[in-house]
């Protein structure tokens, strides 16, 4: 895979996850709407098992940039940790076994952040042996 491959799954990742989430207040009664997400898992699936290397480098992309985000405990109520050593690709096949092993045909329509967070959280657990810990961001 080409280094400049990574990086633009990297930026497409981020851009995902600024503007995916983004909040929209209605001014009398400040009801939140949340933008569509750009990406449902079924698509993030297909993406981490193309044949083509910059499809699964948007994979690769997406993902480690939402376990960046969910390890910063000022960013997320799920604070997850990855143990010192795992490599990005290791994070990335454990993302797809999940979706391929255990998600069915309704978690596939789900967005793929909000269902991949919750997996995250589980697969890399910060309190072993106990379920994780959701917290308010800081």
């Amino acid at each position: 895979m080409c280094p400049s491959d990574w990086l633009r799954g990297v930026a497409c990742a981020l851009m995902v996850m600024v503007s995916g989430q983004v909040m929209a207040a209605d001014g009398a009664d400040q009801a939140a709407k949340s933008v569509r997400s750009f990406w449902r898992a079924g698509q993030l699936y297909e993406l981490c098992t193309s044949k083509a290397d910059n499809e699964r480098a948007h994979c690769e992309g997406f993902i480690t940039g939402l376990a960046s985000t969910l390890q910063d405990a000022q960013l997320s109520r799920v604070p997850i940790c990855i143990p010192k050593g795992t490599s990005s690709q290791d994070v990335v096949s454990k993302v797809v076994w999940y979706l391929r092993e255990k998600a069915d045909a309704d978690d596939l329509k789900l967005p793929a952040a909000n269902l991949l967070g919750p997996v995250l959280a589980f697969l890399y657990n910060c309190t072993p042996g106990q379920p994780p810990k959701f917290t308010q961001p800081r």
